[in-house]
């Protein structure tokens, strides 16, 4: 059978391909035989195309798995900024974090963790509405009177300018003659005050004062009172700021009084007497007092007189405010111009001391208050010595 051969200048078959010959087979060409020359190396195996397309396809796989790597991260990279960039909102940038460790806020004066108390009609149902009790608000502001003054020459009394015939007095004027009976006298001298109290006191309020209703004492012989004996020969009325009473005595109506012969003489030597409270109740008399203890003899006379034609302005001041309720006249006006003219002090018995006034300055300071309704006009305290003799 024979061997295939190999391509042309490769050994036969059989043969190696490199290296000596074979040794022969014994007997075959005899001893010192020699080898035939060696063969020249056989040529280099020819490249295989094959090879190299598929390392330029792996490469250019390579090359593109890369190209597809990174464009993927860069896509993903852009598309993160991108969506950072989405969430910002356009009106205020956001904030920079800062270098240094942020230290801890400090407390404010307010306490933000206490809760805002809710108003009442969202924190519960609303009560159903009382016309006649309105709740009040906490907005609501509470008027608190002020501390008044209460001094002689500045005094908050002095700060009440009233209208002439606003203030209402629900009386019956009884005119003195025929005199009341005596027990018929103190209850209507005790509707006149609580007329005087009701007129004054929300104006008083204002400005500070809580007027009280003075106590009236009508009596027959003498009384002991707090300021002293008193009897039926001496004034037609007193008024004792120690207990804050007026006392009337019953026979000082019996046609020997001035005051008898006017319309309005109760009314107006009331008023007179109310005045005198009035002064008790924005504290003048405790001033009065002071002055009184450090003052001379002279000066005393003067302080009582000061005293005595204030009350008598006050008086006026009654009269203008109450005019349209009391119905006062020209003729009351005459009327009570005559009555003072009988009252002064220059007027006899001759022992009379000059503790209240002239009749002259008597009736000059009930004009005063008549024609004013202005307490501040009845400031006799800084008036001068002359207009008070």
């Amino acid at each position: 059978m024979n061997q295939p051969s190999g391509p042309p200048g490769w050994p036969a078959a059989g043969q190696p391909a490199w290296g000596p010959p074979a040794e022969p087979a014994a007997g075959a060409g005899g001893p010192g035989a020699r080898y035939p020359p060696p063969l020249p190396p056989p040529p280099p195996e020819p490249p295989r195309r094959g090879g190299l397309i598929a390392a330029l396809v792996i490469v250019i796989c390579v090359l593109l798995i890369g190209t597809i790597v990174i464009a993927t991260g860069v896509i993903s990279a852009f598309r993160d900024v991108a969506g950072d960039l989405g969430q910002i909102p356009t009106a205020s940038p956001r904030p920079r974090p800062t270098l240094t460790k942020p230290t801890p806020a400090k407390p404010t004066p307010t306490k933000p963790t206490r809760p805002t108390p809710q108003q009442p009609q969202t924190s519960r149902p609303e009560p159903s509405p009382k016309p006649s009790e309105p709740d009040p608000t906490p907005s609501e502001p509470t008027e608190t009177p002020k501390d008044p003054g209460t001094g002689l020459i500045k005094n908050s009394l002095y700060e009440l300018d009233l209208d002439r015939g606003d203030g209402d007095c629900d009386i019956k004027v009884r005119r003195p003659k025929p005199p009341l009976k005596d027990k018929r006298l103190k209850p209507y001298l005790e509707d006149v005050v609580d007329c005087m109290v009701d007129l004054y006191r929300k104006p008083l309020a204002k400005i500070g004062f809580d007027l009280s209703t003075p106590k009236i004492k009508t009596y027959d012989g003498t009384v002991k009172s707090p300021c002293g004996r008193l009897d039926q020969n001496g004034s037609p009325a007193y008024y004792c700021s120690a207990d804050r009473t007026i006392y009337w005595p019953e026979t000082s109506d019996d046609d020997r009084e001035a005051y008898t012969f006017a319309r309005l003489g109760y009314v107006g030597l009331l008023a007179h007497e109310f005045g005198h409270h009035l002064q008790a109740e924005a504290g003048m008399f405790r001033e009065y007092s002071y002055a009184w203890a450090e003052a001379s003899s002279a000066k005393q006379l003067e302080l009582s007189r000061r005293l005595e034609l204030q009350a008598q302005c006050f008086e006026g001041v009654f009269l203008s405010y109450a005019s349209d309720s009391i119905n006062f006249d020209a003729d009351d006006l005459y009327e009570i111009r005559e009555w003072h003219s009988y009252t002064g002090d220059e007027d006899p018995p001759e022992t009379r001391i000059a503790d209240h006034g002239t009749s002259r300055s008597q009736v000059r300071w009930l004009e005063r208050g008549y024609d004013s309704t202005d307490f501040g006009r009845c400031n006799t305290w800084k008036a001068s010595t002359k207009s008070v003799k």
